[in-house]
């Protein structure tokens, strides 16, 4: 957590309720979120169209193909700055979405770390719910 976010203080993790099909976990101080993850097992694109639309404005770096459609970028929330990936890619025959949030830090290649995240995010989606990653979605 600290390599990732540069935050060194003490942080809670939220609970690991699942939902069928959903699910987000946030890691968080006393006064910001800290690290953000999320996946909806079917998620239509128009979710993936509008974090690119407005990643065009902030710093959108795209992922690789094979993790799918989508990108990393910037974005401020309650005045506290972050950067995100989020994919659109094929598991089986849904069409799914992961996003991984975590607090700037300017200190590191955070690209780096969440193309690295993303993809262990996507291999432990697939182990979770027994199917195949396969990048972008068809369609």
């Amino acid at each position: 957590m600290a390599d990732i976010t540069g935050y060194t203080g003490p942080y809670d993790a939220g609970d690991d309720k699942r939902d069928p099909d959903g699910y987000s976990c946030v890691v968080s101080n006393d006064e910001q979120s800290l690290f953000i993850t999320r996946y909806d097992v079917s998620a239509p694109s128009r979710v993936i169209e509008t974090f690119l639309e407005l990643g065009k404005q902030s710093n959108l770096v795209t992922l690789p193909e094979e993790l799918g459609k989508g990108g990393i970028s910037d974005f401020d929330i309650r005045l506290y700055p972050y950067r995100r990936a989020s994919a659109w890619f094929r598991c089986g025959s849904d069409n799914s979405l992961i996003a991984i949030t975590v607090k700037r830090n300017p200190a590191r290649d955070q690209d780096h770390d969440l193309i690295q995240l993303m993809e262990i995010a996507q291999r432990r989606f697939a182990e979770m719910f027994k199917c195949q990653p396969g990048g972008p979605p068809q369609g």
